[in-house]
């Protein structure tokens, strides 16, 4: 019966001491995460003039709405757009549209697309996408 007590009251103090230690812990940072599905993309082997398009789809995988202040394409050949729409939801998802025109381009191409925006770890995020321009 005395090992059970003390058991019981070992139990009781070990549990106080957590609920106390819990209620110390201080809860995590409200924040915005852009998360893409890739950051790169291969178009692989395409003929010269064809018009190139793809969608870069994003996540906010954060805990406070995502605001996208900025998307810059390397170069005046690639085209990157994504509507009117800047601000994202925890859980709301969304995409960049980016064009590649290969007139009067020949062999490897590679560009970038820099995005930036609120995401406290990385505020900045490179997209790529490269391809084969055959003649």
């Amino acid at each position: 019966m005395k090992k059970f007590i003390l058991s019981l009251l070992l139990l009781i103090a070990i549990s106080f001491t957590a609920i106390r230690v819990s209620a110390n812990v201080t809860p995590t940072e409200a924040e915005a995460i852009l998360s893409f599905d890739e950051l790169k993309y291969d178009f692989g082997k395409v003929k010269e003039g064809e018009s190139l398009e793809h969608l870069f789809k994003f996540t906010n995988t954060g805990t406070e709405n995502l605001i996208i202040q900025s998307v810059h394409p390397s170069c005046g050949c690639t085209g990157a757009t994504m509507g009117d729409k800047k601000e994202f939801a925890p859980g709301e998802s969304g995409e960049i549209k980016i064009t590649f025109s290969t007139q009067g381009r020949e062999g490897i191409n590679s560009k970038t697309i820099t995005v930036t925006s609120n995401d406290k770890k990385e505020p900045v995020k490179t997209l790529s996408f490269v391809c084969e321009i055959l003649k």
